[in-house]
């Protein structure tokens, strides 16, 4: 006669650690390990990064934590480890780290898209979630908005305007005898521009030209500024002028600037009109 006896399933104990799979043999047992581990029992972590990474802040141990008696379970900080260099940084802006992974983090004022680590402006003036007040005019910025109310200048030396449009103000006629209201703007704009921290420079912010030109040439220049040594205006065409960034500004920051476009036929003045620039820095630089 002969009988059969049922051998001794030696993956009953689960000896394989860190979701290791057990392949049970003749009275041993084999640890499928997935990726990360290695070991017998996979009860080592696979740190292959350190040997292609010189920076000493790489070399730093994982946290671990005592599983159960004999195990031990390791929580790799990827944000420590990655995060501070820009050559390996993990997210756009803050990183967090989770047990086993981490979580990329967006600032206010932005939306996180998970495919690509990467954080988005959200449009407040669109979607209606600002707090700007019945008149204002609101504008969207990076990570945030601003609530604006352009004005046009009181009356000055028989030199008044009148809003014909949100963003713009025309010259009143002059009094024959008024020198001064003929030599003043006959028409005044506002521009908002939104610009991230530190863009790199040199950068045109904004353009300006004439699409009725009556006389021989036009001029181009800074009245004035808040932001004197990051501005500056130069002609790119022969009717064009551009406001230009010369130097990367730390936001947040707001610069405001006067342009003027002059137009002159055998140098005597035909008509000028004044742009008010304002720019918007953002503290992000995205």
């Amino acid at each position: 006669t002969s009988s059969f006896s049922p051998g001794i399933d030696d993956c009953s104990s689960n000896p394989c650690a860190n979701s290791g799979t057990c392949v049970d043999g003749n009275q041993s047992y084999t640890c499928l390990c997935p990726r990360g581990w290695s070991g017998p029992s996979c009860q080592s972590p696979i740190y292959a990064y350190w040997v292609t990474l010189s920076n000493a802040s790489f070399s730093r141990p994982p946290r671990c934590a005592e599983a159960r008696p004999g195990a031990r379970r390791c929580n790799v900080d990827e944000c420590q480890l990655f995060q501070s260099s820009p050559e390996t940084r993990l997210c756009l802006h803050d990183c967090l780290n989770l047990p086993g992974s981490y979580r990329c983090l967006c600032p206010p004022g932005y939306l996180h898209h998970a495919d690509r680590n990467t954080c988005e402006d959200v449009n407040e003036c669109a979607g209606k979630q600002h707090n700007c007040t019945q008149g204002d005019v609101c504008i969207n910025t990076f990570g945030g908005h601003r609530c604006v109310h352009p004005l046009c200048p009181p009356p000055r030396h028989n030199t008044s305007y009148v809003k014909t449009s949100t963003f713009q103000c025309e010259r009143n006629p002059c009094p024959m005898e008024s020198r001064a209201c003929r030599l003043a703007a006959t028409s005044i704009s506002f521009h908002y521009l939104p610009l991230q921290a530190n863009r790199t420079v040199p950068h045109v912010l904004f353009r300006m030209s004439t699409t009725r030109f009556l006389g021989d040439s036009l001029r181009f220049s800074i009245m004035g500024t808040r932001g004197q040594g990051v501005l500056t205006v130069r002609r790119s065409d022969r009717q064009t002028g551009e406001l230009l960034l010369t130097s990367p500004v730390a936001g947040p920051a707001t610069l405001e600037v006067e342009l003027e476009m002059s137009e002159f036929s055998h140098k005597v003045l035909l008509g000028k009109h004044i742009f008010k620039v304002t720019v918007f820095v953002s503290p992000y630089e995205f």
